[in-house]
């Protein structure tokens, strides 16, 4: 009875432990956000390009281009900036500033964008659907960013931890 006792205090002390901790990442979040949601989009999609490893030759594209393949219609976007790999790879960089009541719409552009990506390696470099089943969809206020990278998770951090410093 008294080991009974001594590990369900051990687990209700874990509780408090692991909740204390989650509210501080909970914090440091919204506070990223809050950078993000108020950076340049243009030095935020080259610090991601710059700090990020890819396996193809990136770079910026044009504006026409972007909305063609987002599908998206100027009127809906404030800012954008657009990086693509040569063709060879899915990777890709997009950091989008939205119009006030659009960020849904962008959020939507990018998971089509996605999805045709998909339709169009599937048989021409099936390899590159691995990247394309995990890519990095981050809304933040009016701000999307979306990456298609090998490594994703550090795609993610590197987002997480951005604070408008680097520029």
């Amino acid at each position: 009875m008294r080991n009974l006792k001594i590990c369900v205090m051990a687990l209700i002390i874990i509780c408090f432990a692991l909740t204390g901790c989650n509210e501080n990442k909970s914090t440091e979040t919204v506070e990223n956000q809050q950078i993000l949601s108020q950076a340049d989009v243009k030095a935020l999609g080259e610090y991601i390009v710059d700090n990020t490893e890819f396996e193809d030759y990136i770079s910026q594209v044009d504006n026409e281009i972007f909305f063609s393949l987002f599908n998206l219609d100027e009127d809906v976007i404030e800012d954008a900036v657009f990086y693509s790999s040569t063709g060879a790879t899915a990777e890709e960089v997009a950091v989008i500033k939205a119009k006030d009541g659009n960020g849904e719409a962008v959020m939507k552009a990018c998971e089509g964008r996605i999805q045709a990506q998909k339709d169009g390696f599937e048989n021409y470099v099936p390899d590159e659907l691995d990247k394309l089943s995990k890519p990095v969809i981050f809304n933040a206020d009016n701000v999307t960013i979306y990456v298609v990278c090998d490594d994703s998770e550090a795609a993610e951090k590197l987002i997480a931890n951005y604070d408008n410093k680097e520029i």
